[in-house]
């Protein structure tokens, strides 16, 4: 089956909009705005930007965990098993060290990470134990960038001892709230210097970004933060009205004044917060449950008394220090007030379509959209061949447009488009709701011309033109159950394409039609592997089969694994015996001696703890065994280079390879060391950007070398001292 031609109007290829009104949108879709006076402003200080965020003093854990600053400054979680917050298990009255705690959020690695506003400082908790990781900053202001700085402990005039605060050095950084990025790197918002500091899960400094770029101005007063699950990292401008969003590169990628762009409010199942600060709660766990629930250290937690709401009640409020709000004996269970007051009604306009064809037969349209219980979209449509303009077209009576009612539905919703023939097309969406539902709209897909079953019946059952519409309408009904079996078949050259077909990332579940693919051909891919990598591998596998064995075969499977050209040394050829009556004295050659295979030979080389036990093999071959049948594979990397990624490197090569032939795997990394078994351009690479070695900060390793002691002054034999020496 062909393929029909259609519009896309989504938010990846545009909505091509004429008009919009009472509709909101967001990076979900389009839904019903919410009325005027019940916005929830961006800039709230809670910095929830409004509502669609964590409030900076709010995280959300593992395990339906939740941990709140409270207006005193303590820290606190919420056990689900006693179904109230409480004081963290460890440190003083629940303050942890922690001066001022501004905000916090939690990793993926499970620590909590929380921001102090007195001591500038970044805290790093254990959730098992609340035991201290790390801590890092403040940080001082130097030519607009930021170097670490150590505080002073404040004395008490009047005692000389400390008093308990700290005195931090000028032009300290002002930190105003973190966030935790996918990649795993932090990120905190900087007044001081209007920019964004990233840094590892180390604490570790590792870029600063303003956000500007060629069509963006830089970022004006960051303040609060959020981050979108695709990465995007939203930023509140204290000093502009709006939102900013940055990009993985740190760019400013479109800025919003309105929520436009920006996630939906949080209304999540679990967990919803109001504009009060009230914290609801439906995550329950049955009372008789409770004392078989464990703290930290995996004891067993005693009975703390009573459930505080019924059993039957579905929901638990808290206020903003984390105390329970209760019922009263009339009305024990609580009930969320719904915050979001929503308009009745909306509609959008979308530009003119054209078919390209005159008396064009436009078919349907297809909706990824919801629509729940109480609300409604209706489709409206009017075609011609005209290409009338915008004023024409609002100008048409309501009698002139076809309308078509959705009803509830969740996902792809098809309906048919119901106007004459014609070349152009007008489209509108009407949504309605009840106040409190709204539609919504993420995706619409418009098909021409139609091309029905109703073509292959008898012509007399179209001779009439309400006949043939009817028939061809009520034959789309067949046709939509018929492409769900035929669409298998149409999908499926998409499947035979390794650039196409379905694959999950590494580590990510999902359909994944590679790995089928691959073993239709003997390869067994590993899943660990990003998916372009394995469709590179699955691509080129039937050229990569001619050459397997190779020299070429091993360096080009390498290739596409690594994306860079390795150095392969067949030992073999390294081989420069100097032999009687062919190789020359020229320095080239080496002496072959038994110390080379270290053969036991009794009268000749037996001393213990130089000789080996060699069993195979024959002597008189040695010096041409000695170097047959090896390899070396020298691969630069980068510093992201893992443990993980040299495995499935090993695994490539141990693929590739003869069976007979071992290789041996050697990684490069960006340093260049004169005297560790340097072959340049071998296995010597010009790196850059090497980090300059830190005191408390740097590890020792390869690329730090410490130096040895300085020379002695002496001298030189025959050397008298002012005769044959100058000091300088």
């Amino acid at each position: 089956m062909n393929a029909q031609p259609s519009f896309r109007l989504d938010p990846l290829t545009g909505w091509r909009l004429a008009s919009s009104e009472g509709i909101a949108w967001s990076a979900d879709g389009a839904t019903l705005a919410q009325r005027p006076g019940t916005l929830r402003p961006l800039d709230d200080p809670s910095g929830d930007l409004g509502g669609r965020a964590m409030p900076r003093r709010v995280a959300a854990g593992p395990g339906g965990q939740l941990y709140l600053i409270t207006s005193k400054g303590r820290l606190v979680w919420y056990d689900p098993c006693l179904e109230r917050f409480a004081p963290v298990p460890c440190g003083q009255d629940g303050r942890l060290g922690l001066l001022d705690p501004i905000a916090i959020t939690v990793t993926a690695a499970g620590e909590l990470l929380a921001l102090d506003g007195q001591a500038r400082m970044v805290t790093a908790l254990s959730l098992a134990d609340w035991r201290l990781k790390r801590q890092w900053g403040p940080f001082v202001v130097q030519d607009g960038a930021l170097c670490p700085a150590r505080p002073r402990p404040g004395i008490d005039p009047a005692t000389g001892r400390p008093d308990g605060t700290l005195v931090l050095p000028g032009d300290i950084w002002d930190p105003r709230d973190l966030a935790v990025l996918p990649d795993g790197r932090i990120a905190a918002s900087d007044r001081e210097t209007g920019t964004i500091a990233f840094f590892d899960w180390r604490g570790w400094l590792q870029s600063q970004t303003a956000g500007a770029s060629d069509e963006q101005a830089p970022l004006q007063g960051p303040d609060a933060l959020a981050v979108g699950a695709d990465g995007t990292l939203f930023v509140l401008e204290a000093d502009a009205p709006g939102i900013a969003q940055l990009g993985c590169d740190g760019r400013i990628i479109a800025r919003s004044d309105n929520g436009d762009g920006l996630p939906a409010p949080i209304e999540a199942a679990t967990l919803a917060i109001d504009r009060d600060g009230t914290i609801w709660v439906s995550t329950r766990l049955p009372c008789a449950a409770r004392p078989h629930c464990c703290d930290p250290s995996g004891r067993i937690a005693p009975h703390a008394g009573d459930c505080l709401a019924p059993t039957g009640c579905s929901l638990m409020a808290f206020d903003a220090d984390g105390h329970a709000i209760l019922g009263t004996s009339r009305q024990p269970c609580l009930h969320r007030a719904e915050e979001i007051a929503r308009l009745e009604h909306g509609q959008l306009a979308f530009e003119r379509l054209d078919g390209g064809r005159t008396g064009t037969v436009w078919d349907r349209a297809r909706l990824d959209a919801d629509i729940p219980e109480g609300a409604v979209i209706e489709l409206l449509a009017y075609s011609s061949d005209s290409a009338l303009d915008a004023l024409t077209v609002d100008a048409l009576p309501d009698t002139a447009w076809t309308v078509t009612a959705l009803g509830p539905a969740t996902g792809e919703v098809v309906a048919a488009i119901r106007t004459r023939p014609g070349r152009y097309l007008w489209l509108r969406m009407r949504f309605s709701g009840d106040g409190l539902l709204t539609p919504t709209l993420r995706a619409l897909t418009i098909t021409y011309p139609r091309n029905s079953s109703a073509r292959h019946l008898p012509a007399v059952w179209s001779s009439e033109p309400q006949s043939a519409d009817f028939l061809q309408r009520f034959m789309m009904l067949f046709d939509e159950i018929r492409a769900g079996v035929t669409g298998h078949l149409d999908d499926l050259p998409a499947l035979i394409d390794p650039m196409a077909t379905p694959a999950a990332e590494a580590g990510a579940h999902g359909a994944d039609f590679l790995d089928w693919l691959g073993g239709w051909i003997g390869l067994t891919l590993d899943r660990n592997w990003s998916a372009a990598r394995r469709r590179r591998l699955v691509a080129e596998a039937p050229a990569l089969f001619r050459i397997k064995g190779t020299v070429e075969g091993l360096r080009r499977h390498v290739e596409i694994y690594t994306g860079i050209d390795p150095k392969i040394v067949e030992h073999f050829r390294l081989r420069r015996w100097l032999t009687l009556d062919e190789s020359r004295l020229d320095g080239s050659a080496a002496l072959w001696g038994p110390e080379l295979i270290r053969r036991l030979e009794l009268d000749g080389y037996a001393e213990i703890g130089r000789f080996a036990l060699v069993d195979g093999g024959d002597p008189l071959t040695d010096p041409i065994a000695a170097f047959a049948h090896r390899a070396t594979v020298y691969v630069p990397v980068s510093e992201g280079f893992s443990d993980r990624d040299l495995a499935a490197l090993e695994d490539v090569v141990d693929a590739a390879r003869p069976a007979h032939v071992e290789v041996d795997v050697h990684v490069m990394q960006p340093r260049f060391v004169m005297g560790c078994d340097t072959l340049l351009g071998v296995n010597t690479i010009l790196g850059s950007g090497i980090e300059t070695a830190i005191a408390d900060r740097s590890t020792l390793g390869d690329d730090i070398r410490l130096a040895g002691p300085p020379h002695v002054f002496s001298l030189s034999p025959g050397t008298r001292l002012g005769v044959d020496t100058t000091l300088e």
